[in-house]
């Protein structure tokens, strides 16, 4: 035998345990990372509903109601023409109506996100550039303005008004979602602190 096959030989002998370490610890290390990961985007999914009840539910120091859904809506601040949309798809007017009892915790209802869900958990945000549907503020905070704006239309100027403390106001969220879909996504409202428990509107 060589002195060059006893080297070897020797040193494997001398680095076993070394070697025996980096069989369990490297796929171990990955495992651990792509356990993360995936929980990581788990716990990120809206997965868990709490469902509005016909009566209110209370959630996020709010009462929400029942959401109003319309599919291929009228304009509602236009005279002209809506764009064409593409082929395929459909425009969904959704009204979202809530209550707080004190008005300074609807800072608590900032940064949320409104979707629509479909029943096999495809989801679609709404559309910021459908402007002549969009009636009354969109978001979930409510109205802006201390008092009625006279160039605003008197049905609508209402709803621009900040919200009281134990009166509903409504919100509004427009979509643009494929047709097949239209009929039977529902509204969904998440909030990233609140994931992944999300607030659902039956329709």
């Amino acid at each position: 035998m060589s002195s060059a096959r006893r080297a070897r030989r020797g040193w494997f002998r001398a680095n076993a345990a070394a070697l025996a370490s980096l069989l369990i610890s490297v796929p171990l290390a990955g495992w651990w990372f792509t356990h993360a990961d995936f929980k990581s985007w788990y716990d990120d999914e809206p997965r868990d509903p709490v469902v509005v009840a016909a009566g209110g539910t209370q959630y996020t120091d709010a009462t929400w109601y029942a959401a109003s859904v319309e599919v291929d809506p009228e304009p509602k601040r236009s005279t002209d023409t809506p764009g064409a949309l593409p082929t395929g798809t459909t425009r969904v007017r959704v009204y979202f109506r809530l209550q707080v009892d004190d008005v300074a915790k609807l800072e608590k209802l900032g940064g949320c996100s409104i979707h629509l869900r479909a029943p096999d958990g495809r989801t679609w945000d709404e559309s910021m550039l459908e402007d002549d549907f969009q009636d009354r503020p969109t978001g979930c905070t409510g109205g802006y303005d201390e008092k009625p704006q006279t160039w605003r239309a008197p049905g609508t100027a209402q709803y621009y008004l900040k919200p009281q403390a134990g009166k509903a106001f409504e919100t509004v969220a427009v979509f643009v979602v494929p047709t097949d879909v239209a009929a039977t996504a529902q509204p969904t409202i998440t909030w990233p602190t609140k994931l992944p428990q999300y607030l659902a509107f039956p329709r």
